[in-house]
């Protein structure tokens, strides 16, 4: 018996080091890796169509920052990824898009913006006309043992007299950092108000792909032949 437990203590000693190194980051957090010099945006499930650009997911209905806020995702690397010290930026890309149930459209209800809070004060802020305030902030500096884990601030604002109407909202972004090439452009998803289904229906559609006048055409002369197969069959 005591062979047993010792064994298994063994096991344990041996286990533990690895399971915590993979579950040192938390889930639905962007993953901020390095690649061939390159700073890599990991972890997201799906990509948008068309770009390749990582979509992250994001809920201002999320509770943990009061209504129509949120700090998820946060920014995660693993220990040793960067050196100590060393600072990670975001850059603000593009403008805000609307998903209005239909499609997306690059157009909001009520004057909607999204704002996105820097470690060093910065105030950015996405409107559907781009990007106005700063354009680029503070995400996090490298400590001792070379990894960052932070989490920024981000709402959604309407003017004076309306709430944030309901939908999913999108901004895109890009980590930047001295001595490293920026990342690949990657989207943020925000969920305000929608049921699950919803939301996942207008993240489904970034990322389903959308197929061409030419694809449509090949798909009906596709169907189109099977059916005077089907006809010449029956008629035999």
């Amino acid at each position: 018996m005591l062979k047993t437990h010792l064994a298994f203590a063994a096991l344990m000693a041996v286990s533990m080091p690895v399971l915590a190194d993979e579950d040192h980051l938390h889930a639905g957090d962007i993953e901020v890796e390095v690649d061939a010099g390159q700073l890599v945006a990991h972890g997201a499930a799906q990509t948008q169509s068309g770009t390749g650009y990582a979509i992250f997911e994001s809920d201002f209905g999320d509770f943990a920052g009061g209504p129509y806020r949120t700090d998820d995702p946060g920014y995660d690397s693993a220990a040793g990824t960067f050196a100590a010290g060393t600072i990670i930026n975001y850059q603000a890309l593009g403008s805000l898009w609307y998903w209005n149930g239909l499609n997306w459209g690059n157009s909001v209800v009520n004057g909607e913006t999204v704002q996105l809070d820097g470690n060093f004060g910065e105030t950015t802020v996405w409107t559907v006309g781009g990007v106005t305030g700063d354009g680029a902030g503070l995400v996090g500096q490298a400590g001792s043992d070379g990894k960052i884990h932070e989490h920024l601030d981000m709402s959604i604002e309407a003017p004076a007299g309306f709430l944030p109407t309901a939908g999913a909202y999108y901004v895109a972004l890009q980590l930047v950092s001295e001595g490293y090439a920026n990342s690949d452009p990657f989207l943020v998803v925000f969920n305000n108000g929608l049921g699950t289904e919803a939301y996942e229906l207008a993240v489904g559609a970034l990322a389903a792909p959308v197929p061409e006048p030419e694809t449509y055409a090949m798909l009906l002369a596709g169907l189109g032949l099977i059916a005077f197969k089907l006809r010449r069959r029956h008629g035999a």
